[in-house]
This record gives C-alpha cells, sequence and structure tokens, in this order.
C-alpha cells in the first residue's frame, strides 16, 4: 500500500538575497554570497562579517500590506514569507486542517537588551507567543508547534511535520523557519569563539569559524495525492538523533550524525542520492566530524555541499532555507557550488564541488547537527518512492 505522499505544496525564502526561492536559488548559481562586512555598533563595537537583511527592503514590504496590529521585525520576516508562500495556493491557512510550525533558535531575543526600545509586552520574548501570533494573522485556531532544537530545528521542524501528515492528523503544514542577528546572538557565538574574522569557508584548509546570517523560509507541505503535480517535491524520510557528546561540540567519531543518515536511508537506494547537503558551519569541529560521519555512510564520493558560504549560518531557519534551495537543484538538476572552498582539509575527504554541478539522480539528503550533540536528516526527491 502507498503511504501518503508527503509533498511541497509551495516554498519562499526571504534573504539579503531576494524574497523569493527563484531569486535565491539564482544568486547562489551565479556563485553570489550575501556575506559582507559590517559597521553596527548597536550589535559589535568591532566590524563583522554576517548576512543580514535590509531593514528598508523588510519596511516596504510590509507596509504594502498596510496591516493595524503591530509585530515585530522577526514576526515580520515570518509572516511575509509565509504569505509570499501562500499567495498562489487554492488552500485555507485558517483552516482546521492546516496546522503553522515554526522554527527558530532564538525568535524575539533582541527585546531583552536594555538598549532596544519598544512597547512590546515582556511575553513577548517567548517563542510560543510568536508562534501564536503569526498563526492567528492567518486566521488559524490550531495551537502551533514551535520548534528550538539548536541549529537541527529547521530540518527537525520538517520531519515533524512529515510525521503528522503521515499519520493524517492534518491536511497542510506550514513550516516556517526565522530567525535575526542581534548583539545577544553576536555576543553568544563570540564567546565561543566560533566566529570568523572573514567570510566563512565550509570544508576549505583555511575554514576558521562561521558568520551568522537572518532569513526566513517557508514550506507548505500537503499529504493530498490530488495536488502532486511533475515538478512536486517529496519529503520521503527523515531521523534525528543525539549523540550526547558535550553541550557545545559534536562527537569526534561523527556517531549521532551517522545514525541520523543511516536511518534516513534505511529502505532506500543510495545509487538515487545525487548529492549531500551538509551543514557545513566551517568550524573545524563540525566540519571534520561531518566528514567522518558521511565516509562512515558511505556516501563520501558524493557531491556534498554547504550553502553557508553564501547566507552565513542562519540558526532555526538554516534547515529550511537549505532544504529549499536543495529541492530546488533536485527539480533544475544543478547543484550550486560550494562558496568558499577551494582545498579540502577535513580527516575523510569529501566531494565537495568548486563550480555548479549538472545532476542525474533524482534525491538528495539534507543534514544538520547543533549544539548538545543534536543531529538531524531528511530525504528529499523529485519522485515518491514510499510504497
Amino acid at each position: 500500500m502507498m503511504m501518503k505522499p508527503i509533498h511541497f505544496l509551495s516554498d519562499n525564502i526571504i534573504s539579503p538575497l531576494g524574497f523569493t526561492t527563484e531569486d535565491n536559488y539564482n544568486s547562489i548559481l551565479s556563485g553570489k554570497s550575501s556575506i559582507i562586512e559590517h559597521v553596527k555598533p548597536a550589535f559589535q563595537t568591532t566590524p563583522f562579517f554576517a548576512s543580514l537583511i535590509d531593514d528598508i527592503q523588510i519596511d516596504n514590504m510590509w507596509q504594502k500590506m498596510d496591516v493595524s496590529a503591530d509585530y515585530t521585525r522577526f514576526e515580520k520576516i515570518a509572516i511575509l514569507s509565509i504569505l509570499n508562500a501562500s499567495k498562489n495556493l487554492n488552500i485555507d491557512l485558517s483552516s482546521p486542517e492546516t496546522l503553522f510550525i515554526l522554527s527558530t533558535t532564538k525568535g524575539n531575543i533582541a527585546l531583552i537588551d536594555p538598549t532596544v526600545n519598544h512597547h512590546f509586552s515582556l511575553d513577548r520574548v517567548f517563542l510560543w507567543k510568536s508562534a501564536k501570533l503569526i498563526a492567528e494573522f492567518f486566521g488559524n485556531k490550531n495551537c502551533p508547534i514551535t520548534i528550538s532544537s539548536a541549529c537541527i530545528s529547521g530540518v527537525s521542524a520538517l520531519i515533524t511535520a512529515k510525521r503528522l501528515l503521515t499519520e493524517g492528523k492534518y491536511k497542510n503544514i506550514v513550516v516556517c523557519g526565522v530567525d535575526e542577528v542581534s548583539r545577544f546572538i553576536l555576543a553568544g557565538f563570540g564567546s565561543l569563539k566560533a566566529l570568523s574574522a572573514l567570510p566563512c569557508r565550509p570544508y576549505d584548509k583555511e575554514h576558521c569559524g562561521l558568520n551568522l546570517g537572518e532569513g526566513a523560509a517557508t514550506v507548505i507541505l500537503s499529504n493530498d495525492a490530488a495536488s502532486v503535480s511533475k515538478n512536486s517535491i517529496f519529503i520521503l524520510n527523515g531521523a534525528i538523533s543525539n549523540d550526547a557528546n558535550h553541550i557545545s561540540g559534536p562527537s569526534r567519531t561523527g556517531e549521532g550524525l551517522f545514525q541520523a543518515i543511516l536511518s534516513t536511508l534505511e529502505g532506500f537506494p543510495k545509487e538515487s542520492v545525487a548529492f549531500v547537503n551538509a551543514h557545513g558551519t566551517a568550524t573545524v569541529f563540525n566540519d571534520d566530524m561531518e566528514s567522518i560521519a558521511i565516509n562512515r555512510s558511505g556516501l563520501c564520493k558524493l557531491p556534498v555541499v554547504s550553502f553557508k558560504g553564501y547566507y552565513g549560518h542562519t540558526m532555526g531557519a538554516a534547515g529550511v532555507i537549505e532544504s529549499v534551495l536543495s529541492a530546488r537543484a533536485l527539480q533544475m538538476q544543478m547543484l550550486p557550488a560550494s562558496y568558499g572552498f577551494m582545498q579540502s582539509d577535513t580527516p575523510e575527504t569529501l566531494n565537495v564541488p568548486l563550480t555548479n554541478l549538472k545532476l542525474s539522480q533524482h534525491s538528495c539528503i539534507k543534514t544538520a547537527s547543533g549544539f548538545g550533540g543534536c543531529n538531524a536528516a531528511v530525504l528529499l526527491s523529485t519522485i515518491n518512492m514510499n510504497y
């Protein structure tokens, strides 16, 4: 018996590279990175490299909607992304059959900064509050799910949505991953000595840390077979694991990520996988661990690409942004190069593409790893292989 076809109805990415998925995919295909040097004393006393969305662009888009209620910058980005993803769909986002899932690591954390003047209530810093307000904007009365699992939040949100749709609990699920950069977040990653003083270079010999980025991405998923089209992307499987190694450091053996990949590929042919879109933060510990886990999984000969060189680490949005870009690469049969990579220096040599790569297979693995030893992997495909 064929399982429910869990598939993308539509998607959207909002980032410094554009406010549509097409703009973002075409920008990275042309080798354009949004990581530049910023001078923002309100964030940090010294210049820093990051990927930040232009406030004027956000305000211009928001003002076109003539909304009377007040929303934070974080909430506006999420709402705009969901609106862009849903505008051409014939579905009711307010329906009881539709659920909202918000993926974020810090939400409105900027509001705790005493130097930030705002008039929002104290509960606005809670993630559940933002999720509730975003769902209510679209008239949805279901209690939204908030997933905040460090850097795997976005991939975990997609896996959670797939499971709920497979069980038939909902007909459609809106997954939105969003995070913004703030003084608090910069200071946190800086205290871990994880930030690079230059644009990041995942898997490269010169990798020495990550850049932070901000953005939002939305995927609207369905289990309705009638809405499947020839361009549909299916979520075939996914798995989440924890290596319980360290509060911030990944397992040196890649055990957790290895187990997640193994579980995700169970029952599916490896030869159908075109590429691995890995986490690729450009921190030495992460890149080294991933090379070991990917090698143990028998996937090291496949192209392994990171999108962090284009966007930086977008935290709770990363897994959704990068899954959407991976899906588009499968649809277009063209994989963008891994920006910033020149020469490998990981324990296990990875096949990191220096140039855009023509694809022939129909599926890909998207992985993520995060603080606390959490790991996740999801299998995307242009063909529904679930029977």
